[in-house]
């Protein structure tokens, strides 16, 4: 099992990805350490591991906004990005700041899937017969598709456990907010509902 810190190691590609954005986002998968009782954190912190310091403050800003500042804080409030690779130094800051929770979030995958559009055509099938189309109003074409994938992982500081994670999936990227907001929104909803945050 990787510890808190052990995710704290930058991708490049996680800002890649976020720079193309979003349009819907669902969470494919969940997972709940069934060893630990009840757990919810009083105040945690929302790391998002990228090169990228705008995404990483634009990402972690929202987890603030979903969470409440009550409870959460931006992870670039203690961890300076020079020190995000930092896993030891990382640690320190984070015990020092007092915070019990940690929610990672992490690049996945990125993939991209043709797709056949069917023809729009006018009317029923024998309006279509015959050997030309004129009544044809959009031809098919083929689409690409881009699916990003994200994985949400929250960890007890304490012991460094990892105590629920969840993959999501966005299709469609069109916006670094968009992505960034369908993400947190669905992954702060299934930590609300496995009452891991208030």
């Amino acid at each position: 099992m990787r510890s808190a810190v052990s995710l704290l190691l930058c991708s490049t590609a996680f800002a890649a990805a976020l720079a193309v954005g979003c349009a819907s986002t669902k969470l494919t998968s969940t997972w709940r350490d069934p060893a630990i009782g009840p757990v919810q954190f009083r105040k945690v912190a929302g790391i998002a591991l990228t090169a990228d310091p705008t995404v990483r403050r634009l990402a972690e800003d929202e987890f603030v906004r979903a969470v409440g500042p009550a409870q959460g804080i931006a992870g670039y409030t203690l961890i300076p990005d020079e020190e995000l690779r930092d896993r030891d130094k990382a640690r320190a800051r984070l015990e020092a700041a007092g915070v019990d929770g940690a929610v990672v979030y992490r690049l996945a995958a990125v993939e991209e899937r043709e797709r056949w559009v069917p023809p729009t055509t006018y009317g029923s099938m024998w309006g279509y017969w015959g050997w030309a189309g004129p009544q044809v109003w959009e031809p098919g074409y083929l689409t690409t598709d881009q699916f990003v994938q994200v994985e949400t992982a929250a960890y007890s500081i304490s012991d460094a456990r990892l105590v629920w994670a969840g993959r999501s999936q966005t299709i469609n990227p069109s916006s670094v907010e968009d992505l960034i907001g369908g993400v947190v929104r669905v992954s702060v909803a299934e930590l609300r509902k496995e009452k891991l945050i208030p």
